[in-house]
């Protein structure tokens, strides 16, 4: 277990698995009704370093020198690098904090559906629908940046897989739901088997070697909400999105190896801080977006969109708003991005292997459901720490 990643505990049982520990849990939970589920079941996410932290202190140092400080201090930690890439303004980030110091990225890793797709993709750049995103920014970002990348970096490896066959052949070894134990949240049909490297000999070759190795992902940008009664800004830490890309839970087996989150990282609050300051300031000074980041907010369609538009530009230098993203999708086991096999797909034996696990889920984590007249998730835990409050913010401005 990499602790780092986070884990689930209750009482002194502990879990790499969300799918599993909620099992367990909701076992427990039937006995003991007047119990929260939430108060069961823990989520730690770093709490010894991130509990301990000073939030409301903005560090001194700019984005950019504490990317390059992450990325300098996980060269000098390891012998080999892989970063996973997928073309969007977090990983890119990152590859720019390696390259603009002359820091070598021994491999990037990206995947694509090209095979599974051919029939449904539309590669438009007027066309940013989440459905058609797998296809679309693999063809216009993704293949773009990895072009000028080994350009620029000509001795980084750059290996691209084509996952297709991998999402069919993971609902089906044993023919019933127990594909949902090999995961640790993600049960939408691409993201459940996508990050699994290791099926592929030329990466797995890699990991055999005998160097201290590690997979460098991005995860996702800070988590700023604010409470608009309150006027307390707060940083959020989410277990789904800690979980969204499940890298270590195919590369366990490899004890030379480990998976890094380049930007949620308890070596690299500072950096994290800093994030959350410059998202805090710039709302600070542009009210009107404010309702984006409610933490009690109204249902907002295309919420996530917005705010990760207005955020991308705000820490990253190193984003051209004209590179092509799609718009962000708002379901989790029913995923927008996953409607090519969702629907597509829906008469074959995956489909309904898939749609078992759902199921099974649904059923023996009843208390941890988001909502079980149309199961679409688990529940989230978060990780909440204040940075700042609105109301000091002005009294400050007007002394």
């Amino acid at each position: 277990m990499n602790p780092k990643l986070g884990y689930y505990s209750i009482g002194l049982s502990k879990f790499e698995s969300k799918i599993d520990a909620c099992i367990f849990a909701s076992q427990i939970h039937s006995k003991l009704k007047d119990v929260h589920p939430k108060t069961l079941l823990k989520w730690h996410f770093n709490d010894d370093v991130f509990d301990s932290y000073d939030w409301t202190k903005e560090p001194q140092s700019s984005l950019d020198e504490l990317y390059n400080k992450r990325a300098r201090e996980l060269r000098e930690k390891y012998d080999y690098i892989i970063v996973s890439y997928s073309g969007g303004a977090d990983s890119h980030n990152m590859i720019e904090a390696f390259l603009r110091q002359n820091l070598l990225i021994d491999e990037i890793v990206t995947t694509h559906m090209n095979e599974a797709m051919k029939d449904y993709a539309i590669v438009d750049i007027n066309e940013r629908s989440p459905k058609y995103s797998y296809s679309s920014e693999y063809q216009l970002q993704v293949l773009p940046r990895l072009n000028e990348i080994s350009k620029r970096s000509p001795n980084t490896k750059i290996r691209i897989f084509d996952v297709s066959k991998s999402i069919f052949d993971s609902f089906s070894p044993k023919h019933d739901e127990s594909w949902v134990h090999r995961v640790k949240e993600e049960l939408n049909p691409i993201d459940a088997s996508r990050y699994n490297y290791l099926q592929f000999a030329e990466f797995k070759k890699q990991l055999d070697l005998s160097k201290k190795i590690a997979i460098v992902l991005g995860v996702d940008k800070p988590r700023v909400k604010i409470d608009l009664v309150t006027g307390n800004f707060f940083l959020l830490f989410t277990d789904r999105l800690a979980n969204i890309v499940p890298i270590g839970e195919y590369a366990k087996d490899y004890t030379n190896t480990t998976v890094e989150y380049f930007y949620w990282s308890p070596d690299a609050v500072d950096l994290i801080c800093k994030q959350a300051h410059a998202v805090k300031k710039w709302l600070l000074k542009n009210k009107n977006f404010l309702k984006y980041f409610d933490l009690n907010p109204s249902l907002l369609s295309n919420g996530r969109s917005l705010s990760e538009r207005i955020i991308r530009p705000i820490i990253y230098t190193t984003w051209n708003k004209d590179w092509f993203q799609a718009d962000k999708g708002m379901y989790d086991w029913h995923s927008e991005y996953d409607r090519w096999f969702i629907d597509g797909h829906r008469n074959t034996i995956e489909h309904s292997l898939w749609k078992k696990g759902l199921i099974y889920v649904a059923k023996n984590c009843r208390p941890y459901i988001t909502n079980m007249n149309a199961p679409d998730g688990l529940i989230w835990f978060e990780k909440s720490y204040i940075i700042g409050n609105l109301n000091d913010f002005e009294q400050q401005s007007i002394s």
